[in-house]
C-alpha cells in the first residue's frame, strides 16, 4: 500500500501564521476602535454642554439670575439637583412661577452611572464658589477623555479654590469648562 503525500492543503505552520495575522490586525483595528468611541463621547460631552449652557442662559433670561442649587455629599447629587432644576422647576435657589422645563432631560457624562450617587464615576459639574452664589454666575466642567481643539478658547483656571478643575495647561489635564461671571478663585 503506497500513501500518497502530495500537498493539497495548507500546512499546520502555515494555518498558525496566518491566525496569527489575523490575531494581529484585529488587535490594531480594536485599538482604533476604542479611540473613536472616547472621541465620540467627548463631541456628545460637548455637544451636551452647548444645550445645557442654552438651557441656563434661556433660565437667567426668564428669572433674572442663574440657578442656586443646593449642594451635595457627592458631585453626581449637585448634578441631580441642577438637572431638577432645569427639568422641573424645583430646587433652583428662587421662586419659579409659571415654570417651563428648559430641558426635558438634562444628560448626564456617557459614563456617569446615573443609578448610584458617587465621586468615582464621571460625571459633569455645575456650581459656583460660595463667594458667588448670588445667581449671578456659573461653571460647567467636564473631563474630556483626549485632547480637544475646544480646549484652547473654554475658561480655564480653577473651579473652585480648593481643586484644579478647568485646568488643561498639563497633558494629563483635559478639563472643558464653560460659563458666566467672576469671583474669588476663578
Amino acid at each position: 500500500m503506497k500513501i500518497n503525500f502530495d500537498k493539497n492543503g495548507f500546512t499546520l505552520i502555515e494555518l498558525l501564521v496566518v491566525i496569527a495575522i489575523i490575531g494581529v490586525l484585529s488587535s490594531v483595528v480594536l485599538a482604533s476602535l476604542n479611540g473613536a468611541h472616547s472621541k465620540a463621547r467627548d463631541a456628545e460631552r460637548i455637544g451636551d454642554f452647548h444645550q445645557i449652557r442654552n438651557a441656563i442662559e434661556s433660565f437667567y433670561v426668564t428669572y433674572g439670575q442663574y440657578p442656586v442649587t443646593a449642594g451635595h455629599q457627592y458631585w453626581d447629587g449637585h448634578w441631580q439637583y441642577f438637572a431638577t432644576c432645569l427639568e422641573t422647576g424645583t430646587g433652583c435657589g428662587i421662586a419659579t412661577p409659571g415654570f417651563s422645563p428648559f430641558m426635558s432631560k438634562v444628560p448626564n457624562d456617557p459614563l456617569d452611572d446615573p443609578s448610584g450617587l458617587s465621586d468615582v464615576d464621571p460625571t459633569y459639574y455645575y456650581g459656583w464658589p460660595a463667594g458667588c452664589s448670588n445667581g449671578q454666575s456659573y461653571r460647567l466642567a467636564v473631563h474630556l477623555e483626549n485632547k480637544n481643539v475646544v480646549l484652547n478658547s473654554d475658561l480655564d483656571g480653577s473651579f473652585y479654590n480648593n481643586n484644579n478643575g478647568c485646568q488643561d495647561s498639563l497633558s494629563s489635564e483635559r478639563w472643558y469648562c464653560i460659563g458666566v461671571g467672576t469671583c474669588a478663585g476663578w
